[in-house]
């Protein structure tokens, strides 16, 4: 019997996740409810207890260094203008301390001695984002840092300073910079070579970043405060998640999108044993590994067949499940069952991806959806994904590619789509298509294609630019339509990030026109569903609004779904309940019946 669809919407996982100082209290964060909020439960066992109420969605928090208040972000309808609250670590005492509400509050660190709270804001200028000390009682924040530009990190030193990361052309080349209690800055990091310097942490006399500075694959370096560098880890596999606590360094490889959890403690770097085949269940908000002084390790582990569960290790010992995964009731038989695949794309490249199929259903041809991650620099991992699940479970082979400028691969491959090369990377999935149909994974006349944010363009383009594949359905989620008008409309703090990525909306804009797919709106055949939030700061919604209305105008049906409570993607369950059932329903009708012969 194929897995219910009500089960799988309802079923819940956690990530997010940071230990009280003592190791004995577990946080976390899960939309149980429905939406994304604070949680807690004893790491020796005990009644989860919910810790936010007042926010429509947490983002990202910090726990005070003795443990017993937390700071965190809350926005309302998707719309990601945090807002600054501080609360008690047990739930109580919830406040507001930011005020001016049409700005963003990015939530970094707590000052040393537990009286502030250092939060990236754009009070200034919405372009650009200053280090701010809040007072943890409420008052006026202290400027700590000012940057005319985008910077999201900063690492508090016991004596008080910080060292601030800066975004450069791009979110992954990064400065590192040192803010002296006086005021006064130096720069730790070289104009040469361009690198990435993000994820900074204090340790020992300086501190511990992630870095591919003279190299392809990110690892683990240490940065003195006179500017020395040296290689601590430095594998040949991409270290994507750090986090320290005094001598102790938990740090995560990136195994062909799968991670290994690793621990630095005492001169000994050992995997964190017990946990099974996974990943981490990171977002674009928070990390989901944690380490105590101690070296007890925390992790969120995800994968393709269930939500995310937290497993936690004392020292010495395997990871044992401590906030199980919410399973609804659901059983093994017809979840997503995994095989890493690849193919050759259009000059050679070899190009990897996961290929789900329905646990138990027999080999053969089937109806399949190509599904394409955001980013563009992210990664398609074994994560649990309802939307996903569901199409599986209905039936569908899903295969998720890792096209030419996805992470996780070392910085060259990420590098293969920038600006001019940006339709190489639709070409890799044109190029999916047809390994799936020549290699009998599924009918060449069943072959659909969804994704969401650049998901979205990559499906908009694939469909546009590739129409000779026949693609039989598409659906684009919260999907860029025009950059010359994403462009104009995208949050302004954005638009420098993006252009250093898709191309300089004045100096590119003949080539951006080439490859906006609503200029080329008529090459489209494919059946087309589009989902948008109204709220989106990213893609605003217009970008749905005219590819809906082009089509409409010339006779097409196009199948439309706004949410005037979200943003950019569906965060709410109530909307992800309305919205998946009715995509796996338009495949159905595009690329049904089962089975095929």
């Amino acid at each position: 019997m194929p897995p219910s669809l009500i089960r799988i919407l309802d079923a819940r996982g956690a990530s997010r996740l940071a230990l009280s100082p003592d190791a004995g209290t577990l946080y976390y964060v899960s939309d149980l409810t429905g939406t994304m909020q604070l949680w807690s439960v004893p790491v020796a066992g005990g009644v989860p207890q919910r810790l936010s109420y007042e926010a429509d969605r947490v983002g990202a928090y910090s726990l005070s260094p003795d443990g017993t208040k937390i700071a965190y972000g809350a926005d309302e309808g998707g719309d990601e203008r945090w807002a600054l609250w501080v609360m008690n670590a047990d739930g109580t005492e919830a406040r507001r301390l930011s005020t001016v509400r049409d700005r963003i509050h990015h939530v970094v660190a707590w000052t040393p001695d537990g009286r502030g709270v250092l939060v990236f804001a754009n009070l200034r200028d919405e372009r650009f984002f200053d280090l701010h000390e809040f007072p943890a009682g409420g008052g006026t924040p202290k400027l700590r840092f000012r940057h005319d530009g985008t910077g999201f990190g900063a690492a508090a030193l016991g004596d008080g300073r910080v060292v601030v990361t800066t975004n450069r052309a791009r979110g992954d080349q990064n400065h590192l910079s040192l803010v002296e209690r006086d005021g006064s800055i130096k720069r730790l990091t070289p104009e040469t070579p361009i690198a990435m310097h993000e994820s900074a942490h204090p340790f020992a006399d300086g501190i511990l970043a992630l870095s591919d500075r003279d190299r392809d694959m990110a690892s683990i370096a240490s940065i003195g405060l006179n500017g020395s560098f040296s290689y601590l880890v430095a594998p040949d596999r991409v270290v994507d998640e750090l986090e320290v606590a005094g001598e102790r360094v938990a740090y995560a490889l990136n195994i062909d999108g799968r991670s290994e959890v690793r621990l630095l403690s005492n001169g000994t770097d050992a995997p964190v044993g017990g946990l099974p085949p996974g990943d981490l269940a990171t977002d674009l908000i928070g990390n989901s590994l944690a380490v105590a002084p101690d070296g007890t390790v925390a992790v969120a582990w995800a994968r393709f067949d269930q939500p995310s569960a937290v497993y936690v290790a004392a020292p010495g010992r395997p990871a044992k499940v401590v906030v199980p995964p919410q399973m609804a009731g659901l059983s093994a038989e017809g979840l997503p069952e995994e095989e890493l695949v690849s193919w050759r794309s259009f000059d050679g490249r070899t190009i990897p991806g996961f290929l789900l199929r329905p646990r138990g259903a027999p080999k053969g041809a089937r109806p399949t959806v190509v599904q394409v991650h955001g980013g563009p620099e992210g990664q398609a991992r074994p994560l649990w994904n309802p939307l996903t699940v569901a199409l599986v479970g209905a039936g569908f082979n899903v295969l998720q590619p890792n096209v030419r400028g996805s992470s996780g691969y070392g910085r060259g491959y990420m590098s293969l789509d920038d600006v001019r090369l940006r339709m190489d990377s639709v070409r890799d999935l044109d190029a999916a298509a047809g390994w799936l149909a020549e290699s009998g994974v599924a009918p060449a006349d069943r072959i659909g294609v969804i994704g969401g944010s650049y998901g979205g363009f990559m499906t908009l383009a694939a469909i546009t630019f590739c129409a000779e594949r026949k693609w039989a359905a598409a659906v684009d989620i919260v999907g860029i339509a025009s950059f010359r008008t994403f462009f104009a409309r995208t949050a302004a703090w954005r638009r420098p990030l993006r252009a250093a990525e898709y191309g300089d909306p004045e100096k590119d804009a003949d080539f951006l026109e080439s490859i906006s797919p609503i200029n080329f709106i008529d090459r489209i055949q494919a059946p087309l569903m589009v989902i948008h939030g109204a709220n989106d700061p990213r893609v605003p919604v217009q970008e749905a609004e005219q590819i809906v209305s082009t089509l409409r105008s010339r006779g097409r049906e196009v199948d439309y779904l706004r949410y005037e409570d979200e943003g950019h993607g569906l965060a709410k369950a109530k909307n992800r309940a309305d919205a998946w059932p009715k995509v796996v329903r338009f495949f159905e009708k595009h690329m049904g019946p089962f089975p095929v012969a």
